[in-house]
């Protein structure tokens, strides 16, 4: 099956807190699985995380496509991601999915249409890797050194995450 954003790209704007962006508008990836995830407006991100002394090597980390990132930062600050119930052409339908001002855009999807499925790291690495591929302007010896950072990435292991509450996340 075909994996792809079902959304246009991110749009974000800064917060109070530096370093910290949030998203304007809902995400959709549809994954190989033909599964499709959101990650809300209003997300909270770092967008891709790399520090300061690292940057030299991976560049600078505001010209790629942010939604991986987004999309990471959420499936590991919740070790879990929100699956959509309905089928591209159900949101279509449902006037969900759809074209607004020359973007392709996602209302809120109703909660009954959402599940929150738990994902472990290695599920939300991979995923990371596959939403960077398709994204339209990472390079391979970027997407790859990406996946290897996030492989180290310890701070998964707390036995703390949040919950999702989807009756909030809007």
């Amino acid at each position: 099956k075909i994996m792809n954003f079902l959304t246009s790209n991110a749009r974000i704007e800064q917060t109070d807190v530096p370093g910290i962006w949030q998203t304007i508008d809902n995400q959709l990836y549809k994954d190989v699985d033909g599964s499709i995830y959101l990650v809300p407006r209003y997300y909270k991100t770092d967008n891709y995380t790399i520090p300061d002394w690292l940057a030299w090597l991976g560049g600078n980390k505001s010209k790629w496509d942010v939604r991986p990132s987004h999309f990471h930062d959420f499936g590991c600050q919740y070790h879990a991601l929100i699956k959509v119930l309905l089928t591209k052409e159900q949101l279509e339908q449902k006037r969900l999915l759809r074209v607004k001002d020359n973007k392709i855009v996602c209302e809120n999807i109703p909660v009954k249409y959402l599940k929150v499925v738990k994902k472990n790291k290695w599920f939300i690495d991979c995923f990371f890797k596959r939403m960077m591929k398709v994204a339209n302007n990472i390079p391979n010896w970027r997407i790859n050194l990406m996946r290897t950072a996030v492989f180290f990435n310890i701070g998964w292991l707390s036995n703390y995450y949040a919950e999702i509450d989807l009756n909030n996340i809007y």
